[in-house]
């Protein structure tokens, strides 16, 4: 348990005490060896601020900060992406602050923005912790049922709305009696806001008095400045006379999810509710936050202001102006500020110290959470980095706690209680994950102390905390596997891991770990508008044999269009059923629960019901199972003097969504389909026989050989011999075919295609006859257009009696390829949901389902071209290359993660870029050089 706040006095004494003698030692530099924030020891703070004066002990069996109200009645079919999900596990009533390191600062010597590492290898560290943490264990946590409070912006999204109490598109029901106003709340800061400025302090809030049913509430209507997922935060002013179930509504694009919150906690700042999908335009009904005052308590609510997105930065000079990027991306520094904390916290330096601000970032944090944190909250304190060494050669894990040593590799423990124990937690769990998952040798040391002011009870002298050491940024080898989301994903289960081990430990309670999500799910119409979704169990979380840590029950996800979610269906069996209306279409996501809490989702599964009469003749499989190095993005962020780092930003990688791109465009046509994972394909839950159209599809390709499976292969041959029709898209499935002695003949005799060497480009078109007749220009994805990334495209070669169906625009180079080997195929070497705008992805499946004979009609062809972005025109010469097919010799055995158009490895020499690719990373990176194919 946290110590009380009189033990505050004393430890803050004790660690002054402690540190005095690091007065004598040098100054340290802080982009040295170990540069992980060690105290200088010639720094001067003020004192921390005292606690706040409505903080009353946290009681036993007190409600937790934010919780997810399970409605007796349903609110609506749609309620919220799973994601954001707050339940009951191994961490309920835990609270997690969360710190994932640096971000960008002002510095004065440079007079611009900067960030406190520099591009090593490809990775800032500033941008890696706070990718890993906002989209993996943020979430884990959560799904584990803690309370989180990330020190830095949680949402990545630039976009942002934040309305107060009293602007335009606030408006309050009911009897005016019952609301009041009282000061301080949130107010407009200046822009940029100060140095010295308070927003928290700078307007007022309304209250509104609770009554056993609701008698008022009131309304934040918001306005999404585009469609698209966010954060949603309120703000409240906490007191003992507040309610602990205050009852708030977001309403979304799928329709409403409902919260209690505890007011006695937490307030004046921001609180998380969840992150929803919200449209530009949309109506009140579903785009706002309203507040209930029904309550089983007496008491009042407090309703201060409503903020949707991170936004950009506002903390700035008239000389800087604020960060123009995203609010995440800046340091706890201007954040903690943003939020609610007092200088004390923000600016132990001083609030005219900017020369400081990069070192007042390290101290923010640890005092954020100090200045959170009430007697009685049972929370530990995380930060999440990655390291260097002086020459580059260091590799491994390290957790730090608080000594009064230098960074010498030596355990001199005088920080808070129970850090020792967290500590060694962590580590204990990376070394066991990273060691089977990752690397037999991964190297993990043992726990060290350090005078680091992120753990320095100097700061916070309340809770258990550790600086954990992920890997150095500066060695090749670590850097690589930074890069890798699934080195990222099982580190933060690691984490996850070691802090329930942790608190178990000290309840004396049993070890708990949530499960895995399931891998293989199918969502199929069984007849008579019933439909059946169905899954496999998980592994267990830690690879054991039999499961220790399964599912006990799982939480079925709905939603119309696969963006916005609804609370989830709780069922004890690996099938699950529901009746829908016919031309319904369905999307859904199956969570894997036990005493642990919930993880992840799978990967969407879709289905269309048939019209009255009517049956499914559509089976649409994803086997886009590839996530890795190679498909991240690069920004450019040579204005920072960072080159263009790496960007792991899953969303535009494969955040498992891509099946409903594909469901989308059938149901454009007015055509039933079924969908499917390739993993249930291959478990049996479902084969294509029966079905008029096979729509296979695995986007930049697998994970094991780019292409098709021997018995994938097999299973689309029989079903194309006896008349099936088949879709088959993806990069880099030709050159994987053609590599392989096993897939070449699949690739000839079905496919009917070789891989060329030409270049592809950044759209596709029709040829003008045949297949896509009159299909104008579409964009293809870069990841930066609101989908997953293209990546290296592949330009093909028909082989004889196949025809070329689609080309890159302004070409005659081939991005797909038609045959008829017994039923037509229409084989793409470009990823089918790559498509930008649904329009065009609706044309090119109604195509398909025309000729096999589902549509009675060809769809209206989309006849205008989509403009080439202005980022991508840069360069873009178009080349008419001959079709020449790679020769066998020149296809390697592994592909290089920069991935060139046809796979082919590079050349003796290295020529300017002449617009290869659309990525908007890679045509920056090849714009340098680029491979050039072997003839």
């Amino acid at each position: 348990m946290a110590p009380s706040r009189p033990f505050r006095a004393l430890s803050w004494a004790l660690s002054l005490w402690l540190c005095a003698p690091l007065a004598a030692r040098a100054q340290v530099d802080e982009d040295s060896a170990h540069a992980c924030g060690e105290e200088p020891p010639d720094a001067h703070y003020v004192p921390l601020p005292g606690p706040r004066a409505q903080e009353v002990p946290w009681r036993d069996g007190e409600p937790a900060l934010v919780r997810r109200e399970a409605r007796s009645q349903p609110v609506g079919p749609l309620s919220g992406l799973p994601q954001t999900r707050t339940r009951a596990g191994a961490l309920s009533g835990k609270t997690i602050y969360l710190s994932p390191g640096h971000g960008f600062y002002r510095s004065a010597p440079l007079g611009r923005w900067a960030t406190q590492r520099p591009n090593t290898n490809g990775v800032v560290e500033d941008l890696v912790s706070l990718e890993t943490l906002d989209q993996y264990l943020l979430p884990m946590l959560v799904g584990a049922g803690a309370t989180v409070i990330p020190v830095r912006e949680p949402d990545m999204n630039p976009r942002g709305v934040l309305l107060d109490n009293g602007a335009e598109g606030y408006t309050e029901t009911g009897p005016a009696e019952l609301f009041s106003t009282v000061r301080p709340g949130w107010g407009p800061p200046p822009t940029p806001m100060g140095n010295a400025v308070q927003p928290f302090l700078l307007g007022d809030a309304r209250l509104l008095t609770a009554a056993p049913s609701v008698t008022a509430s009131a309304t934040w209507a918001l306005r999404a400045p585009a469609d698209g997922a966010y954060s949603v935060s309120i703000a409240y002013g906490a007191d003992p006379g507040r309610v602990t179930d205050a009852h708030y509504v977001v309403r979304h694009a799928g329709g409403e999810s409902h919260f209690r919150v505890n007011q006695r906690r937490h307030g004046g700042t921001w609180v998380l509710l969840g992150r929803f999908y919200f449209k530009a335009g949309a109506p009140v009904e579903r785009a706002s936050v309203v507040a209930y005052n029904d309550s089983a308590e007496a008491g009042t609510l407090s309703l201060d202001a409503v903020r949707l997105g991170g936004g950009t930065g506002d903390v700035g000079d008239a000389a800087l102006g604020a960060l123009p990027r995203p609010r995440a991306e800046e340091s706890a520094r201007y954040h903690t500020q943003f939020s609610g904390a007092p200088p004390e916290v923000f600016a132990p330096s001083g609030i005219n110290a900017l020369a400081n601000e990069r070192n007042d970032d390290v101290s923010a944090r640890p005092r954020f959470a100090a200045w959170l944190h009430e007697e009685g909250e049972d929370a530990v304190y995380v930060a999440w980095h990655t390291n260097a060494s002086a020459n580059g050669t260091a590799r491994g894990t390290e957790a730090y706690v608080y000594g009064p040593n230098p960074v010498d590799g030596t355990y001199q423990f005088t920080g808070v209680e129970g850090s020792q124990r967290l500590g060694q937690s962590l580590l204990d769990e990376l070394k066991t994950d990273l060691q089977r998952e990752v690397d037999p040798t991964w190297r993990v040391r043992n726990l060290r102390s350090a005078n680091l002011g992120e753990v320095n009870p100097r700061h916070n002298p309340e809770i258990p905390s550790v600086l954990m050491e992920v890997a150095y940024h500066d060695n090749a080898q670590d850097a690589a596997w930074l890069k890798e989301p699934a080195f990222r994903r099982i580190a933060a289960r690691a984490f996850l891991h070691g802090i329930i081990k942790y608190f178990a430990a000290e309840d004396q309670v049993a070890v708990h770990l949530p499960p895995e999500p399931p891998p293989a799910v199918v969502a199929r119409h069984v007849g008579a508008g019933r439909v059946e979704v169905r899954w496999v169990a998980p592994p267990d979380p830690k690879g054991r044999v039999p499961v220790v840590d399964g599912a006990t029950g799982y939480r079925v996800y709905q939603s119309e269009d696969g963006l916005g979610w609804d609370e989830g269906t709780d069922t004890g069996d690996p099938t699950w059923a529901l009746a829908l209306e016919p031309g319904t279409t369905r999307y859904f996501r199956v969570a894997a629960v036990n005493a642990g809490g919930e993880s992840f989702p799978s990967d969407v599964v879709g289905v269309r019901v048939p019209e009255a009469g009517g049956t499914t003749r559509v089976l649409v499989v994803n086997a886009f199972r590839r996530l890795d190095a190679g498909m991240a993005l690069t920004e450019d962020l040579s204005a920072y003097d960072l080159g263009s780092p790496v960007r792991l930003l899953l969303e535009a990688m494969n955040d498992g969504t891509a099946l409903r791109r594909h469901g989308d465009a059938v149901a454009r046509n007015a055509v039933a389909f079924d969908g499917a994972t390739s993993e249930a394909v291959a478990a049996g839950l479902l084969t294509p026989v029966g079905y008029a159209v096979l729509d296979w599809f695995s986007g930049r390709g697998q994970a094991q050989g780019l292409a098709p499976t021997l018995a994938e292969q097999a299973l689309m041959r029989a079903f194309v011999l006896g008349g099936g029709h088949l879709l088959l898209s993806g990069s880099q499935i030709a050159s994987a075919l053609a590599a392989d002695p096993a897939g070449a003949p699949f690739l000839a005799e079905v496919l009917q295609a070789l891989p060329s060497c030409a270049e592809p480009g950044p759209r596709v078109s029709g040829t003008g006859m045949g297949w896509l007749p009159g299909m104008g220009a579409a964009l293809l994805d870069d990841g930066w257009r609101g989908g997953s990334a293209v990546g290296g495209t592949e330009t093909l070669v028909p082989r004889s009696g196949a025809t070329a169906a689609l080309l890159y625009t302004g070409t005659q180079t081939v991005a797909g390829v038609r045959a008829s080997p017994g039923g037509q195929v229409l084989f793409l070497g470009v990823p089918f949901e790559g498509l930008v705008t649904p329009e065009r992805r609706a044309f090119l499946m109604g195509d398909v389902l025309h000729r096999a004979g589902l549509l009675s009609e060809r769809p209206l062809p989309s006849l205008l071209d989509e403009a080439l972005p202005a980022d991508l025109a840069l360069g873009m010469a178009a080349s008419a290359a001959a079709l020449t097919p790679c020769s066998l010799g020149s296809l390697p055995i592994s592909y290089d993660p920069a991935e060139t158009g046809c796979g082919c490895g590079a050349a003796s020499g290295t020529v300017p870029f002449a617009g290869l690719l659309l990525l908007r990373l890679v045509q920056r990176r090849r714009m340098r050089h680029s491979a050039r194919c072997q003839r």
